[in-house]
């Protein structure tokens, strides 16, 4: 079943908006941290890419396997940070 993502959605994140909740692809997952468990996602909108951080009360998600390379998900909840000049 085609599912449309939300196109621009990563632009519109990045510009201080955080009141949508576009559907976007994960493309690759990464396991970052050895103290504390942190998986790092590339995030596709179809039109540009982004990493993101998912929350650590999130981890069985993955590990579960309900969100894995590939998947399509709806962002929700959601903050963009500044973190070494990058958002």
């Amino acid at each position: 079943m085609p599912v449309n993502l939300t196109p621009s959605a990563i632009a519109t994140i990045l510009s201080g908006d955080v009141n949508s909740k576009p559907l976007v692809q994960v493309l690759d997952i990464k396991l970052i941290g050895s103290a504390q468990e942190r998986y790092r996602l590339l995030l596709s909108d179809a039109v540009s890419t982004q990493h993101a951080m998912l929350a650590t009360q999130l981890n069985d998600r993955v590990k579960s396997g309900l969100v894995k390379k590939g998947s399509v998900v709806q962002l929700i909840d959601y903050i963009c940070s500044l973190v070494q000049n990058r958002k």
